[in-house]
């Protein structure tokens, strides 16, 4: 077996060399495993510096890859997993985040239940923030009617009627349940080679959020399931590209409402996308005009519900500017 495990790193070369070392100890538990690391043009001293410590550290089973430009999260995986090419003895790939850290027997695990249950096509294991608690990296998909329902606040005002339409899928522990899902996320996703080699790689049309759902969405399309498994976990710091430091907070919003429409486009059809956004207009309008009439102007609520409404009503298409100006 082969296993090539992907990292990007922007701007974050400390996070990504603690990712590195702990890998470390795990790189012998899978033959031939190699990682491959990208560095999304990030334009500070990355590069020299995570060069110089895998020099150093003398780990082998690393490449860096310079990109010349920031791909977004789906075109710099994608740079790497060009590299498949020439490695046709790799059997699975992990997309795996800078910011995260290796628990234990992960990497042994996770390609045990794979080769155990031809039928997986990727899976992810227990995530944990930094303070121990759980990441809901497991969730349902996003249909229209879900979708549509959660914008009007439909689970949660009525949730015995609506806990359906709950797109992160609380109701069941995931500290302990094994089970097929709709979708996890990118930031530990183990892949198996013949998916991609089926269905290409992630859809670059996606920047920075999305692109793991659509995936996820692609591959059950083909007949390929999903798997959660948390007898491993991994530590998940969280939002280290993307922070306040290196991008402001109405722009990464931005960037959500953008994968959240082209989301419905892609999966569900151009007609969803539509009636979608006509939904949140309406739900964030109405909750607006509630508070022009209650003599809110005033409140930290009001500002959110205004630049909300202001951002759906001119469109968010926005990231260019934020990631490649």
């Amino acid at each position: 077996m082969s296993l090539l495990i992907v990292i990007i790193n922007y701007r974050t070369p400390q996070v990504t060399l603690d990712c590195l070392a702990s890998l470390a100890p795990q790189i012998d538990d899978v033959s031939d495993t190699h990682v491959v690391l990208v560095d999304n043009a990030s334009g500070d001293d990355s590069l020299p510096h995570l060069r110089d410590h895998v020099e150093r550290n003398r780990w082998r089973w690393v490449t860096i890859v310079a990109s010349p430009l920031n791909r977004g999260f789906a075109g710099g995986n994608n740079l790497a997993l060009s590299t498949l090419l020439d490695r046709p003895e790799d059997k699975y790939v992990l997309l795996l985040n800078s910011d995260t850290v290796m628990k234990p027997g992960v990497l042994r695990h996770c390609v045990a239940v794979m080769d155990a249950v031809p039928s997986l096509g990727m899976m992810s294991c227990l995530l944990l923030n930094r303070d121990g608690t759980v990441q809901l990296n497991a969730r349902r998909f996003p249909n229209p009617l879900r979708l549509a329902a959660a914008s009007l606040g439909l689970p949660w005002l009525f949730p015995p009627l609506f806990a359906w339409a709950d797109p992160d899928d609380p109701a069941w522990d995931r500290r302990t349940t094994i089970r097929d899902v709709d979708w996890v996320g990118g930031a530990f996703m183990l892949i198996r080679r013949k998916v991609i080699d089926r269905i290409g790689g992630l859809d670059e049309r996606f920047f920075f959020y999305g692109e793991d759902t659509e995936f996820c969405h692609r591959a059950q399309c083909r007949g390929w399931n999903v798997r959660y498994d948390p007898r491993v976990a991994v530590v998940h710091l969280g939002g280290a590209s993307s922070d306040p430091s290196r991008v402001s907070a109405r722009q990464r919003d931005a960037m959500q409402w953008e994968a959240r429409y082209l989301l419905q486009r892609r999966c569900y059809g151009r007609l969803c996308e539509i009636f979608i956004r006509a939904v949140d207009i309406a739900s964030f309008g109405l909750r607006y005009l509630k508070l022009i009439v209650r003599g809110r102007r005033n409140t930290p609520e009001y500002a959110t519900q205004r630049d909300v409404l202001s951002l759906l009503l001119r469109g968010p298409g926005t990231r260019a500017a934020v990631w490649r100006g």
